[in-house]
């Protein structure tokens, strides 16, 4: 993960409110659910010593959607002050997580959450799009529809074998023109949004059509299941989205568990384990990317900070600019901690 993403939590003093739970929108139950899974989290909360203002804080961004459909998750960390972070996870997080502390529990938001740049998606057919851009944490942000105004874009068997090609030449170049259309606005949204990877929806002819009138400059990703049409399952789409970050997420476990194996291998300093040298390392600003596999709890200190190291680590590595990496078990890693070092 970005540490980037993290800044506000890093320049940010507690008590912090750190609350992982599942946010479930697609069963007959689900409000019914999430409000009893709400007013039990407020309670731990309070018994923990949490003040009125923190817990108003949370109360804020209670209801806030982000978009979510079907199984997933929600993780929020605030202060008194402020609401630092209110992001979608891609799998909730074992068990409900509610906790108070002067710093910051974020282990479940690094293993579970969105990981990705931002991107576009769009569900398209023939008669045009639905594009949304959803941002770095999972949250979509906006969307539009674009109709061409194409019309018809259905074949009709009528007339004689002459009057039915000229149908179908018309109808080819209706769909044709509103894919343009809609690959036009589609490109012009992701510069407005900074955006570079497009994931097309729907079937398998307008997606295909649509990919190829999209600049080249745009990464474009094919979703298989899903379309636009009405009744489609938000929840099959949101499932193939999960499965892309989740490869991406996959791709970046290997190359880093790759990268420390290979300094391992050549003796270079630059790869470590252990609590008490990743401490050391990353007091001295040495350590590019932080790994996590199962991080011990055990109580550190570091200057002023003191707690238990899956708080004080990951709290440190976010001042020093470091990436912040789950490893499953393709890295065995003393005390669940290693570390990339910028230099020995």
């Amino acid at each position: 993960m970005h540490a980037g993403r993290l800044k506000k939590v890093g320049s940010s003093d507690g008590p912090f409110a750190s609350v992982y739970f599942e946010d479930v929108r697609n069963r007959e139950d689900a409000r019914e659910r999430f409000e009893l899974e709400w007013r039990s989290m407020r309670n731990q909360l309070s018994k923990q010593g949490a003040s009125e203002t923190l817990i108003a804080r949370l109360d804020e961004v209670k209801d806030n959607h982000h978009g979510i459909s079907g199984r997933a998750g929600r993780a929020i960390v605030a202060t008194p002050e402020a609401v630092l972070i209110d992001d979608i996870l891609l799998e909730p997080a074992g068990s409900t997580i509610a906790t108070l502390g002067e710093l910051p529990y974020l282990i479940p938001l690094i293993a579970h959450g969105y990981d990705t740049e931002p991107f576009l998606i769009a569900k398209v057919d023939h008669t045009g799009a639905d594009l949304c851009v959803r941002d770095a944490r999972g949250r979509d942000v906006y969307g539009e529809s674009v109709d061409g105004d194409g019309f018809p874009v259905h074949k009709a068997h009528v007339g004689g074998q002459e009057r039915y090609t000229d149908s179908q030449s018309l109808v080819e170049e209706n769909i044709r023109k509103n894919l343009a259309q809609a690959a036009e606005r589609a490109a012009s949204l992701a510069r407005e949004r900074k955006v570079a990877l497009v994931v097309v929806i729907g079937e398998v002819q307008s997606r295909k059509a649509f990919a190829q009138l999209l600049p080249s400059t745009l990464r474009v990703v094919d979703v298989e299941k899903g379309s636009r049409s009405v009744g489609s399952s938000p929840a099959e789409v949101s499932k193939s989205i999960r499965e892309l970050i989740d490869t991406q997420r996959l791709r970046r476990m290997d190359s880093e568990t790759e990268r420390y194996v290979a300094e391992q291998g050549r003796d270079s300093g630059l790869s470590i384990d252990g609590t008490a040298r990743v401490l050391d390392a990353l007091e001295q600003g040495k350590v590019e990317t932080l790994l996590l596999t199962d991080p011990d709890d055990k109580e550190v200190t570091s200057g002023k900070l003191i707690g238990p190291a899956d708080r004080v680590l990951p709290y440190i590595a976010i001042g020093t600019g470091t990436e912040l990496v789950q490893i499953d078990e393709r890295l065995v890693l003393a005390d669940g901690y290693g570390a990339i070092l910028r230099h020995p």
